[in-house]
C-alpha cells in the first residue's frame, strides 16, 4: 500500500520543473506527483498522461494530498476555495492574499473544512522569528532590490524600464498597496506580511538597479527591545531567484502541520 503524500503541481516553468523533477527521481523524498496543470498543455507533452491534469476544475479526482500553485496569484483567487475544501493547498504566488475579501474567504474555508494554507518562506530567511513575535514587532519592513531585467512591469505600466540606467525606488510604503502592482515579483514581501503583522502595518520597499545580477533582501523587525536584522543575497533566473527552487522543495517537504489555516514552512 502507497501511503505517500500524493502532490498536485499547477505550473511547469521554472520551478515546477525542478520541483517535479526532484520528487520522481528521489524516492527519499517520500512523495509522489499526482497531477500536473500548466495552463500551456504543450510543456507536459513528455508527462505521463495520468499525470497531466487536463481541466482545472476537475483536481478532486487525482485525490491528491497537497496543492502547490508555482503559476500566478489568479490560480487562488478563481481556485482556491475550491481546492481548501478538499485538500490542502501551499501558494507561491502569495501576493494574492493582499485582497482582503479573499484572504478572509479563504481562512474562513480552511477552518471550515479543516484544510491548510502553507505560507513557504521562499527567498526570505527568518519568516519563523517573525511569526513567533508577532505579538511583539512595533515595525516590520523588507526591502527588496532586483536588477530591472527581473521585473514584470505589466501591471504597472507607469514605469519605464528602459529609463532606469541608476539604483530606483519604484515602490516604499504598506505591503498590501505594493501588491497589486508586481504581483510576480514581491511574493517575498507578501509572506513577511502574513507571518508577521499584517499587509498594512509592514513596510515594503521595492528597489530596481540595473548594476544588479541577483535579488537582495533586507529584512529588519524591531519591538519591545528585541531587534532581528537578516540580509540574504540571491542569484536570478528570470522572476525568480535560485534558491527558490531549494527552499520551495523543503517547504513541501516540512508541510506536516496540524492545524487548520496558515501555516509557515
Amino acid at each position: 500500500m502507497n501511503d505517500r503524500p500524493r502532490i498536485g503541481l499547477i505550473g511547469y516553468g521554472y520551478i515546477g520543473q525542478y520541483i517535479y523533477e526532484q520528487v520522481t527521481t528521489r524516492p527519499e523524498l517520500g512523495l509522489d506527483i499526482g497531477f500536473v496543470y500548466n495552463r500551456s498543455r504543450d510543456k507536459l507533452c513528455a508527462l505521463p498522461d495520468e499525470q497531466v491534469l487536463k481541466q482545472l476544475a476537475d483536481f478532486a479526482s487525482y485525490s491528491v494530498d497537497l496543492i502547490v500553485e508555482l503559476a500566478h496569484p489568479d490560480i487562488t483567487r478563481e481556485q482556491g476555495c475550491n481546492f481548501l475544501q478538499s485538500t490542502d493547498y501551499m501558494p507561491l504566488s502569495l501576493t494574492a492574499f493582499a485582497d482582503a475579501e479573499l484572504e478572509a474567504a479563504l481562512l474562513a474555508t480552511s477552518a471550515t473544512a479543516g484544510t491548510r494554507i502553507f505560507v513557504p518562506h521562499g527567498a526570505v530567511v527568518g519568516l519563523e522569528a517573525l511569526e513567533e513575535g508577532r505579538e511583539r514587532w512595533q515595525t516590520v519592513t523588507i526591502v527588496m532590490k532586483k536588477p530591472v531585467r527581473s521585473f514584470d512591469f505589466s501591471a504597472a505600466p507607469q514605469f519605464d524600464p528602459e529609463s532606469m540606467t541608476a539604483e530606483t525606488v519604484l515602490y516604499d510604503g504598506p505591503t498590501r498597496e505594493l501588491c497589486p502592482l508586481f504581483p510576480r515579483n514581491v511574493n517575498s514581501h507578501a509572506a513577511v506580511a502574513l507571518a508577521g503583522i499584517g499587509f498594512d502595518r509592514t513596510r515594503s520597499v521595492l528597489v530596481a538597479d540595473p548594476a544588479l545580477d541577483r535579488s537582495i533582501i533586507e529584512l529588519d523587525a524591531e519591538g519591545d527591545g528585541v531587534e532581528v536584522k537578516i540580509w540574504r543575497a540571491n542569484p536570478m533566473q528570470g522572476v525568480s531567484g535560485v534558491m527558490t527552487l531549494l527552499s520551495t522543495l523543503a517547504s513541501i517537504g516540512r508541510a506536516r502541520a496540524v492545524q487548520p489555516g496558515f501555516r509557515v514552512c
